[in-house]
């Protein structure tokens, strides 16, 4: 991992970059969500300024393709009969409006100390998620008074995911503000062999707060990166972080979409003569919406999806004989392909004199 001084600063994966797939990418993802401006964007070519950057990590949970990586340090605590995930910013102690943020970059790494708590993205809520850890303990600073705090928050995802698991009848995400010193007591003693009922866990927490850590964090497992639609539990058509719809008044099969998505979230099924659309798969990254000349791709955050194909049907055009793909259900007005539909088609007569 890159660094200046003590700042860890995040590493771009060049090949999962949407603007790796197409020059016509409109995602600005990391662009708008750096407080600090180190990203820039032109149409020569996306560029991070070093110098410029603070750690902060904001542009990890931004970036759709999760192109960018900045390992955060979470910390996982065996707590009152659960495992609870600790996490600190480094303006917890008070200094959220320091005039150099780059400052208290040397907290970063100590077990769950992290530079901002709105770094930890849907895919470290839902992996922790799965792996049943559904409390999380957060210290952090005055983030209305934070440069970092004025995109959007974790606490804004929580809601969204949260409203995802109790429609799918899951208990939700449970996350408590904690003092500085109630968090360092937490993280640091273990082993007090005091078991308290789940319950009265919070009760413990507000009186003694080091009395309920037992244990040791458990080891865990890297886990290669995937959608966080993939990381829900069952429910195809409750809420979902993405959701693909396609107008088949305005598709015309051209194929563009399903060839772009990197996740195969749009894949067009030969034998079926079908668009299928996988929400589960679909991380946002707008690629299907930019090679889609006709506006015929939307994609819709945290909906329930109603769509999940599109039938197709094969013609041959009678201008040009090529063969083409048309929505069953407008196939009877479809005449031509896209091409010939949109083509200026005059037939010239030359006659040739003696």
């Amino acid at each position: 991992m890159s660094a200046v001084g003590e700042a860890r600063l995040p590493e771009l994966d060049g090949a999962r970059c949407v603007h790796a797939a197409i020059e016509t990418a409109s995602c600005r993802a990391c662009v708008e969500v750096c407080p600090r401006g180190a990203w820039h964007l032109d149409d020569a070519a996306l560029e991070f300024d070093s110098g410029l950057c603070d750690g902060c990590g904001l542009c990890v949970p931004a970036c759709p393709r999760q192109a960018i990586v900045l390992p955060l340090a979470l910390a996982s605590r065996p707590v009152a009969g659960t495992n609870a995930m600790l996490a600190a910013c480094d303006r917890a102690g008070g200094d959220a409006v320091a005039s150099d943020i780059g400052s208290a970059a040397a907290n970063h790494d100590g077990p769950g100390h992290i530079a901002c708590l709105h770094a930890i993205g849907l895919g470290e809520m839902l992996r922790a998620y799965h792996a049943g850890q559904h409390v999380w303990l957060l210290a952090h600073g005055d983030c209305a008074r934070c440069p970092r705090g004025q995109g959007e928050q974790l606490s804004t995802r929580l809601a969204h995911l949260n409203a995802a698991l109790r429609q799918r009848g899951r208990r939700p995400i449970v996350l408590r503000e904690v003092t500085l010193a109630s968090w360092s007591a937490l993280i640091n003693i273990a082993g007090s062999g005091q078991a308290h009922a789940r319950r009265g866990f919070f009760r413990a927490l507000a009186e003694q707060p080091a009395a309920v850590l037992i244990g040791a964090p458990p080891v865990q497992e890297k886990e290669q990166a995937k959608p966080p639609g993939e990381y829900l539990p069952d429910g195809d058509d409750a809420l979902m972080p993405w959701v693909i719809r396609l107008n088949l008044l305005h598709c015309v099969g051209c194929h563009a979409c399903s060839q772009v998505c990197p996740e195969a979230a749009i894949q067009f099924d030969v034998e079926a003569s079908a668009y299928r659309l996988r929400h589960r798969a679909c991380t946002g990254c707008g690629l299907c919406q930019d090679v889609c000349q006709h506006h015929a791709v939307t994609l819709q955050p945290w909906t329930e999806p109603t769509q999940w194909a599109l039938p197709m049907v094969e013609q041959r055009c009678p201008c040009c004989g090529v063969g083409f793909h048309t929505p069953a259900e407008i196939s009877s007005h479809t005449r031509s392909c896209w091409v010939c539909a949109n083509a200026t088609l005059k037939r010239r007569l030359y006659q040739v004199m003696a």
